[in-house]
């Protein structure tokens, strides 16, 4: 193998070492907990409402798509700037009754109960996921100016109530967080994100069963996926979210000039064998191209 073959081989080494290190929390993820913590098809919705409860929703913008489901009666009505955009379209199944108009119309689509349904399941499944993890960090309840600083690939941070606090999550770009949250979460403070944690990779798991278990007011930007599944209620003042909401079992009033501007839903980690694959890919690419270089050669191989 001449010199520049060598150069070739590793300048592919040197570009799969930098996709690893942009990915270094699959390593530290179980199958388990990838698998348990994947929210399947509700991460192609910036806002699920499912079950037979009643959504209020007059404003926006939502930046994406809505799913609907479950037996909801939706009802719309006009101001508020509501609509949704980038493309964005309402779909629905057939059990869903929906009333009245936004200021902006929207695009609806029917699609089968069994997409809802598994969408349903999808949500519960991690809810439940969630709420197994062990904690890595533990509040009575966040009242005040509160920093949550990494310490690892994955926090799970148990708490009763979040309080109008102003919460700072620092960590890298690579760190999730799950909060796991028995009370609610009532705020009119804004969120930060410190150190290049991606709203992608944040994850409010709301259990309470009744009462407004989220609420907001003015002055609040917040960051992540707010899931619940228990029958926990949403009731939204002025929301600001960069992220994505799912309810399943609760009513939500998405009112009063609540919005969505940018649609980030949790996502699980890749698999391992995702990396794997990846790195024969270009392992073969790097074959390819030495091959290329040694034509006439018998027998080049890598």
């Amino acid at each position: 193998m001449t010199k520049r073959d060598y150069r070739t081989i590793l300048g592919f080494l040197g570009l799969l070492a930098a996709v690893f290190a942009a990915f270094p929390a699959a390593a530290d993820l179980t199958p388990a907990e990838e698998a348990g913590l994947d929210l399947g098809i509700n991460t192609n919705y910036a806002f699920v409402d499912l079950g037979a409860t009643t959504l209020g929703w007059n404003s926006g913008p939502i930046a994406g798509s809505v799913l609907f489901g479950n037996g909801l009666t939706a009802n719309l009505s006009g101001g508020n700037n509501g609509g949704l955009t980038n493309g964005g379209i309402l779909f629905h199944d057939s059990t869903v009754t929906i009333s009245g108009s936004l200021q902006n119309p929207v695009t609806e689509q029917l699609v089968p109960t069994s997409t809802t349904q598994t969408a349903l399941t999808d949500a519960q499944n991690v809810s439940n996921f969630a709420s197994s993890l062990s904690p890595t960090q533990t509040f009575t309840t966040i009242n005040n100016t509160q920093t949550i600083t990494s310490t690892g690939n994955l926090n799970v941070i148990d708490v009763g109530s979040i309080q109008n606090a102003k919460l700072t999550l620092s960590g890298s770009a690579n760190d999730f967080f799950v909060f796991n949250v028995s009370g609610s979460i009532n705020t009119n403070q804004p969120m930060t994100l410190s150190g290049g944690v991606l709203p992608s990779h944040i994850l409010f798991n709301l259990t309470g069963t009744s009462g407004n278990i989220f609420q907001t007011s003015g002055g609040d930007v917040l960051f992540g996926t707010f899931l619940a599944t228990r029958g926990g209620q949403f009731q939204f003042s002025q929301l600001n979210l960069n992220g994505q909401l799912i309810n399943t079992d609760g009513n939500v009033q998405f009112v009063s000039g609540s919005q969505i501007p940018t649609s980030s839903p949790f996502i699980s980690v890749p698999e391992p064998s995702t990396f794997e694959l990846l790195g024969v890919g270009v392992m073969a690419v790097a074959c390819a191209v030495v091959a290329s270089r040694r034509r006439g050669t018998r027998g080049a191989s890598c």
